[in-house]
């Protein structure tokens, strides 16, 4: 991506003249703060996420709503939908994140209004001389107002969109849990029917032992079979519990909400492919962490316009003297200047920091624009190299599968095979049909990936064909053979 090099652009006065300036200080002072940035982070996220809603909990009507709409919501088994509506209401690192547009348009306020007055007053009774008051008002704050108001509204802006960007990614979070955790219980159903497979062998082994039909190694090597399948199993139910919990702290789930349902299986993996082509220009132009960081560059260049612009000014005071004087016992009053002379520190340091920060956001934002370009082709051979997996398990490695279990179960039926290879080859078809759950997996986990790349969904029509599965993986291993003991 080409970038031309970001030079301090030609500093433009920041100063008018200061009746109209006090006029304009006057009126901005007295009006009201303006509406929270929530609503434009609603907006501008609702074009990512489709017809989810936003909520920020902050103790009104509409947190009640929300809680009834999170109820409704887990009554029936969670679907990739309901699990992001759920996040998007009731994750709590996000409404976190919306106290931070708060704080931000508490600045944003704050830089609109005027430093306060300084009230001086000389009470010393020397030769006669009478106290005097005074009060003195910063001048160059008066005449930098409205630029250091556009400072802070940038400044503002840049946290709208990196509350936006947050947004996006906990639904690419949420997503990406949600197929693991599915993919977990699919996972969990096969490998117990490893566990009963590896379970009946070596009961069978047990008694061939005791009948005299079997010798000790054989025998060893099915119980040891058995023992690492029930091995397996613990450790599949240790990584669901693991990633179920993960999955409620994404959603802000506790107490009696945890008892949510899944579906029963992952979606079919499409046939075709998206296209890589112009994904980089929508990440590009999509991203809002893109957006918040040109927004920082935008900051920090008119930091180092302002900054220029008021290098020599110091610090300026204007304000009204009141004094007794003595000679004549009358009152005198008259206006007051003060200001610091430029001798020694004429804002060197201050402008070559403001350049070098302006500099330092420029080639931030320029990294940054080349990471999202490289997360998205990553994010894409990811993608289409599990796509690949995926559709290979499918139409290659469980049809012959399912060939090799049906063949076993010929020979067996003309007693050409024993019972253990029967055993086996539908032990062997139960694990590909596992390794094949795991390859949807990885190819939906890296469609989700995909679009927390592009900062958004896929294009419409990027894939349009879907798969089919050659056989339902859940019926792997299921026995259609009543009599295995009684013709071993």
């Amino acid at each position: 991506m080409r970038r031309d090099r970001v030079v301090p652009r030609r500093p433009r006065s920041f100063l008018g003249p200061a009746a109209a300036i006090s006029i304009l200080v006057l009126l901005e002072g007295c009006a009201a703060p303006s509406e929270s940035g929530f609503n434009d982070v609603a907006t501008v996220s609702a074009k990512q996420l489709g017809d989810k809603e936003l909520v920020w909990n902050r103790g009104g009507p509409e947190d009640a709503k929300a809680t009834e709409a999170i109820k409704t919501l887990l009554e029936s088994p969670l679907n990739i939908d309901s699990a992001v509506q759920i996040a998007l209401l009731n994750n709590k690192d996000l409404q976190a994140a919306y106290e931070d547009l708060g704080v931000a348009q508490a600045d944003l306020v704050q830089a609109g209004l005027l430093q306060n007055p300084v009230f001086s007053a000389d009470l010393l009774y020397i030769n006669g001389n009478a106290p005097v008051f005074a009060v003195v008002q910063d001048f160059v704050g008066l005449l930098t107002l409205g630029a250091n108001k556009r400072i802070a509204s940038t400044a503002f802006d840049r946290i709208k969109d990196e509350t936006s960007f947050k947004v996006i990614q906990l639904a690419a979070d949420v997503r990406a849990a949600f197929y693991k955790l599915v993919a977990d219980e699919q996972s969990l159903d096969l490998f117990r029917k490893v566990v009963e497979a590896s379970e009946a062998a070596a009961d069978l082994a047990a008694r061939q032992r005791r009948a005299g039909n079997l010798n000790a190694r054989e025998q060893a090597l099915q119980q040891q079979t058995y023992a690492g399948t029930m091995l397996d199993l613990a450790r599949a139910e240790a990584q669901f519990a693991d990633d179920r919990e993960a999955f409620n702290r994404l959603l802000g789930l506790w107490g009696d909400d945890i008892a949510w349902n899944l579906p029963q299986k992952l979606p079919d993996v499409p046939m075709s492919k998206p296209s890589s082509e112009g994904l980089e220009e929508a990440a590009v132009s999509q991203r809002f962490d893109l957006a918040a960081a040109k927004r920082e560059l935008d900051r920090a260049s008119q930091a180092h316009e302002l900054g220029t612009s008021t290098r020599f000014l110091g610090a300026i005071g204007i304000g009204f003297v009141f004094s007794r004087d003595e000679t004549d016992n009358k009152f005198v009053k008259g206006p007051r200047l003060e200001f610091a002379l430029p001798l020694f520190d004429q804002g060197q340091a201050k402008i070559a920091g403001l350049e070098a920060e302006l500099r330092r956001r420029d080639k931030l934002l320029a990294g940054l624009a080349v990471g999202v370009r490289s997360q998205v082709r990553a994010a894409w051979k990811r993608l289409a190299a599990a796509q690949d997996v995926a559709l290979h398990y499918q139409t290659v490695m469980l049809p012959l599968s399912q060939t090799i279990v049906a063949e076993t179960q010929r020979s067996y039926n003309g007693m050409l095979v024993g019972v253990y290879d029967l055993l086996l080859s539908r032990q062997n078809e139960i694990n590909t049909a596992r390794d094949y759950i795991v390859a949807v997996r990885d190819y939906w986990v890296a469609r989700s990936d995909l679009e927390r790349a592009l900062g958004g969904p896929l294009p419409d029509g990027a894939v349009n064909q879907q798969g089919k599965a050659a056989i339902d993986p859940s019926t792997a291993g299921r026995d259609d053979e009543s009599n295995l003991e009684a013709r071993s």
